[in-house]
C-alpha cells in the first residue's frame, strides 16, 4: 500500500556519503552570495584535527561531522549549509598534497576538477582561496602571509598555520597519506539534496532548530533502567528520580548534562550525544547503574543546575566564584563545565578552597580560549581536574589547572597582540570589565560594543597625531586603545577627536558608564604612550585576577 505514495518526497533526498564522495560530486559544490564568509578560528580547526585523529587512532570505521544542505542552481550545487567544514578539510587536503608530491595526484583530484575547483566559494573569496589554497604549490607561504585586513583572508592564512602546525607532528609521509586516506574515505556526512533554496532552508531550519534533542536521552534511560537487573520497585523508583532530575532543567540543559556525565564519570568523551555504548561503560566502570541513578546524576544535577542559575553556594566565597561562573559561561565551549560540577557536588562545603579552584579554572578557560594551551593536552587536563578534584597537588600543578612558564608566557604574548577577531575582543573586553575594581558583570546579549578610541580607520585628526598608518593599525587593536559604550554611543563617536569623544563617553544621557571606560577620563591626550600605558596596565589587571605570574 505504501508504494502507492511513493518512497521519497518530491524535490527532496538525502543520503550517507564519505567526505570524498562529497567532494567529487557533479557538478561543483558552490556557497551562494548570501552566505556568511569562512568564520572558523584555529580553535575550531584545532579541534577537527584532534576529532579525526582519535577516530583514526582508534580505528573507528567512520567518522559521522554532521550533514550538509545542497540546492541545485544554474548548473551548481549551491552548499546552504556545511561550508565551514568543507573549506576546511579541503586545506588539509591542500597540505598532503604539497607535502607529498609524490601522492598529490589523489589528493587533487579532491580539490580539483582539472583546472575547475570542486569546491567554489562566495564571489569575494573564490579566487584567493583558488590561488593559494586549491592550486597546488602554495599552503606553505599561505602560512606565513601578512594580514590582509580582510577577515575571511586573514583566518584562511590563520587555518593554513594551524593546519601545518598539527599536521607536522605527523612526521612520517606514510602516516600522513594513512591519516588523510582514512579522513577521504571514513570521514562521513549526511548529505541533504533540495531542488530549490526555499526547500533547502526550511531542511536547514528543521535540522537546527526543531526536533527532539533529547532522543537519546530517551534511550539512555531505558537501557540503564531496563537492563540492569533493578527490581520492579527499584526500577519505578529509577524512573521516578531521573523524571525529577530532568525537571529541574529545560531540555537542551539536560542533554548536555547528559552529554558530559562519560566525562564526570570516567574522564573519558562521549563522542557524539547518542554514543549508548560509551555511556553505559561509563556508568557501569563509576561503580553501576543504581549508584549513578540515585546518587551521582541527581548530585551532579544540582550542581549544573547552580550554575545555570548563577546561583552557586559555596559560603563565603560565593560572589568570587559565581562571577567567574558568569564569565566562563560566555565562552562558546563549556570544557570547563564538568571540572565545576565535580568541585561542587563534592567540596562546595569549603569557601577558600572553592575561591582557589575557580580562579585556576577561570584562569585556565581564558588560556584555552586564547589559545594558549595546546589543542592535544587540554581534554587532559580537564579530565584531570574531574579525577583528582579532591587532590589539590594534582590540581594546582604544571600537569592541573596551573599554567607553565610557557604556557604563562604565550597567554601574555597573546593579550599584547592586537585583536581583530570582534567576538573574542568583545569577550575579552567584557572579561576585563569584570577584572576592574567595582567593575560590571556583562554578557555577550548586553547593549555593550568595544570602541576603538584610535579609530581602526583613523581619519584626518588623528593621522595627523599618529601619521604612521602600520602603526596606528596596530595600535588600534591593543586592549589599551579600547573602552565598552552602548551601540548608539558608538556610532556616534565615530572617528572623532578625542576629547569629542568623551563627550560621548561620558555625558551621553542614561548611557552607563563602564569601569574600563571611567578608567580613561584622567587621561587628557590619547597617544602613544598614553595607550601603551594603559595596555600593559590593563593586562596586569586582567592576570592578577587570574593569579597568573608574568615573566620578568
Amino acid at each position: 500500500m505504501a508504494a502507492a505514495f511513493g518512497n521519497t518526497p518530491l524535490g527532496l533526498s538525502s543520503q550517507i556519503l564519505n567526505l570524498g564522495a562529497v567532494l567529487t560530486r557533479k557538478p561543483d559544490l558552490k556557497v551562494p552570495r548570501y552566505q556568511r564568509p569562512y568564520t572558523w578560528t584555529d580553535s575550531e580547526v584545532r579541534e577537527l584535527i584532534q576529532d579525526l585523529w582519535d577516530a583514526h587512532e582508534r580505528k573507528a570505521p567512520f567518522y559521522f561531522i554532521g550533514q550538509i544542505v545542497l540546492v541545485k542552481n544554474h548548473g551548481k550545487l549551491e552548499i546552504s549549509d556545511g561550508q565551514q567544514r568543507l573549506a576546511t578539510l579541503t586545506m588539509l587536503f591542500a597540505y598532503a598534497r604539497d607535502r607529498m608530491p609524490g601522492r598529490a595526484k589523489p589528493y587533487q583530484t579532491l580539490i580539483m576538477d582539472g583546472d575547475r575547483p570542486r569546491l567554489i566559494l562566495r564571489d569575494e573569496d573564490a579566487n584567493y582561496f583558488l590561488g593559494k589554497v586549491q592550486e597546488p604549490g602554495h599552503m606553505a607561504a599561505l602560512s606565513r602571509e601578512q594580514d590582509t585586513g580582510i577577515e575571511s583572508r586573514d583566518l584562511f592564512k590563520l587555518a593554513a598555520r594551524t593546519i601545518e602546525a598539527e599536521l607536522a607532528k605527523i612526521e612520517s609521509d606514510r602516516d600522513l597519506d594513512n591519516f588523510m586516506s582514512y579522513v577521504a574515505r571514513c570521514c562521513t556526512l549526511n548529505v541533504v539534496d533540495a531542488d530549490e533554496r526555499g526547500c533547502a532552508q526550511t531542511v536547514f531550519h528543521t535540522l537546527n532548530k526543531r526536533g527532539s534533542p533529547l532522543s537519546s536521552a530517551d534511550i539512555i534511560k531505558s537501557d540503564l533502567i531496563e537492563n540492569s537487573k533493578l527490581s520492579n520497585a527499584e526500577a519505578d523508583a529509577a524512573a521516578r528520580k531521573w523524571e525529577e532530575t530532568e525537571a529541574l532543567f529545560e531540555r537542551e540543559d539536560f542533554a548536555k548534562l547528559l552529554y558530559m556525565m562519560p566525562f564526570l564519570l570516567t574522564g573519558e568523551q562521549m563522542r557524539s550525544p547518542g554514543d549508548l555504548a560509551s555511556f553505559r561503560s561509563a556508568v557501569d566502570n563509576a561503580g553501576g547503574v543504581y549508584k549513578f541513578l540515585f546518587e551521582q546524576l541527581p548530585r551532579y544535577a544540582l550542581a549544573l543546575r547552580s550554575i545555570f542559575a548563577g546561583s552557586v553556594n559555596v559560603g563565603a566565597a560565593s560572589a568570587d566564584v559565581n562571577r567567574r561562573v558568569a564569565l566562563m559561561k560566555q565562552v562558546e565551549k563549556w570544557d570547563w563545565a564538568p571540572p565545576a560540577i565535580a568541585f561542587l557536588a563534592e567540596h562546595s562545603h569549603e569557601p577558600e578552597r572553592a575561591r582557589k579552584f575557580f580562579q585556576a579554572l577561570d584562569g585556565f578557560t581564558f588560556a584555552c580560549e586564547l589559545s594558549a594551551i595546546d589543542n592535544r593536552v587540554r581534554e587532559k587536563r580537564y579530565a584531570l581536574a574531574v579525577k583528582k578534584v579532591g587532590d589539590d597537588k594534582a590540581l594546582y600543578s604544571e600537569g592541573g589547572l596551573v599554567l607553565s612558564a610557557a604556557e604563562s608566557d604565550r597567554l601574555i604574548f597573546t593579550l599584547n597582540r592586537s585583536r581583530k577577531r570582534d567576538r573574542q575582543r568583545r569577550m575579552l573586553m567584557m572579561r576585563l570589565e569584570a577584572a576592574m575594581p567595582g567593575g560590571n558583570l556583562l554578557t555577550m546579549t548586553d547593549d555593550v560594543t568595544v570602541e576603538h578610541i584610535l579609530p581602526k580607520s583613523g581619519g584626518s585628526w588623528w593621522n595627523e597625531r599618529i601619521p604612521d598608518p602600520a602603526l596606528r593599525a596596530e595600535l588600534a587593536h591593543l586592549l589599551g586603545n579600547l573602552v565598552l559604550i552602548t551601540y548608539e554611543q558608538n556610532k556616534d563617536a565615530d572617528n572623532k577627536p578625542y576629547d569629542k569623544k568623551k563627550k560621548i563617553y561620558f555625558e551621553t544621557p542614561n548611557a552607563p558608564i563602564h569601569k574600563l571606560t571611567e578608567d580613561i577620563r584622567p587621561i587628557q591626550e590619547w597617544t602613544l604612550q598614553a595607550i601603551e600605558e594603559r595596555h600593559e596596565r590593563l593586562v596586569r589587571i586582567l592576570c592578577d585576577d587570574w593569579g597568573i605570574t608574568r615573566a620578568g
